[in-house]
């Protein structure tokens, strides 16, 4: 106990619960620790046995397959290592290039899986969690050629959505038929599906901006560097763990301050190109693609509102709609970004002089389609009735309909 009264311990603690979460380490063991358990009842191996490292195969042709020749005997149960630790980075290098071998059974298809679901908004398996048995697929020959396609394209993830958007399947109308739940869906067209936390931000941020991907967080490490310290230094003080402890509550601080901020967009001019590569802000907050920010995003962000995984799960997002969703949309800053004079809806519509051409531009940016008649109509109303304001108005009625919300 220092004389200030600051046990070290108790801030050590804390700190240590803030970090700990994202300061995992791997370390090696002089022995294996995980035996077979005292009442182990099967044939392969007897109670107590060390359990050794052995790769899954799914069926006896699995034994043929290339992906398990790069096993090497480090990674076979041996007299010299009976407990299989003795060769440990040889093991981890060899699961690593048999998960990874295009002819693993289940790498290239469960990629090529995950990436039809979210193209068309559900998975060629009932789950895509698990793939154990490609053969219940509701289309198992269309898996088998979609893992296929993966290895041929070399694991390049864009090209092969590149292939699955050019499908005739994915042009046709999407289907907006509720599924029974169980039912097989055989993909007449994509499911009709509220977009993502992310890219429903990042539809934002076109709209505001204009093209997100010239702007790249190049300060996304500074939030641990800032906090960093070795927590086993013996030197360590008190008072230089509570210094770190009150760095982490004061960014956070700010962060969730960013989010609550008001004020207009700051930009270096209204002209596009003065705009490339240049870091936005609405209040403090950085606006860039949702790839771009801390993940997951803090308390009270649109992202965080709408469904962003918490990176506990691999895909741990939901598409539940909730009222503080609806509430944002009424009165959140990321709804007053769109209707900020500032915004690329407006620096559009400046390009144009009469008021329904305005209105066109502003359909054509959020909707990527020209106004009915019908809307053109009640366009003309609002203008009459409220003015400039009109305009801002119906941004917020078109990025409020279904239409914008859902992906079609």
């Amino acid at each position: 106990m220092e004389s200030n009264g600051v046990d070290p311990q108790r801030y050590r603690n804390l700190l240590g619960n803030v970090l700990g979460a994202n300061r995992y380490l791997v370390n090696d063991v002089s022995e294996n620790r995980l035996k077979l358990p005292h009442d182990y009842k099967y044939k392969d191996g007897n109670p107590g046995d060390a359990v050794a490292p052995k790769l899954i195969m799914w069926s006896e042709k699995d034994k043929k397959n290339p992906a398990y020749d790069v096993v090497s005997a480090g990674v076979k149960k041996s007299k010299k290592d009976e407990g299989g630790v003795k060769n440990a980075e040889n093991l981890r290098d060899n699961f690593a290039k048999w998960m990874t071998h295009p002819s693993n059974p289940r790498f290239a298809m469960t990629i090529a899986n995950r990436l039809w679901a979210h193209t068309f908004g559900m998975g060629l398996t009932p789950t895509v969690r698990n793939l154990d048995h490609p053969e219940e697929a509701y289309n198992p020959e269309l898996l088998q050629h979609l893992s296929n396609e993966m290895v041929r394209v070399k694991f390049n993830m864009k090209e092969y959505l590149r292939i699955l958007y050019n499908t005739k399947t994915y042009q046709r109308e999407a289907t907006t038929a509720e599924l029974a739940m169980g039912e097989p869906y055989y993909f007449q067209g994509p499911v009709l599906r509220r977009m993502s936390a992310e890219q429903a931000w990042d539809s934002y941020m076109t709209l505001v901006m204009g093209n997100p991907d010239s702007v790249k967080n190049n300060e996304a490490d500074l939030y641990m560097r800032s906090i960093d310290m070795d927590l086993t230094n013996p030197k360590l003080t008190a008072t230089d763990v509570l210094r770190k402890v009150n760095a982490v509550q004061e960014i956070g601080k700010k962060q969730n301050a960013m989010m609550m901020a008001g004020g207009g967009l700051e930009m270096a001019g209204k002209d596009d190109e003065m705009m490339e590569g240049k870091v936005m802000k609405y209040g403090n907050m950085k606006l860039m693609r949702a790839s771009e920010l801390e993940q997951p995003a803090p308390g009270g962000h649109f992202l965080r509102e709408f469904g962003q995984s918490e990176r506990i799960l691999i895909d741990g997002g939901s598409k539940e709609g909730s009222v503080p969703q609806v509430l944002m949309m009424m009165n959140g800053n990321a709804q007053k970004m769109l209707t900020d004079p500032t915004s690329l809806i407006f620096r559009n519509m400046e390009k144009v002089s009469s008021p329904a051409d305005k209105v066109e531009a502003m359909f054509l940016s959020i909707l990527n389609r020209r106004p009915t008649l019908r809307e053109k109509d009640i366009a003309k109303k609002q203008l009459g009735s409220n003015g400039d304001a009109g305009y801002a108005n119906m941004i917020w009625a078109l990025v409020n309909t279904r239409e914008f919300s859902f992906i079609q």
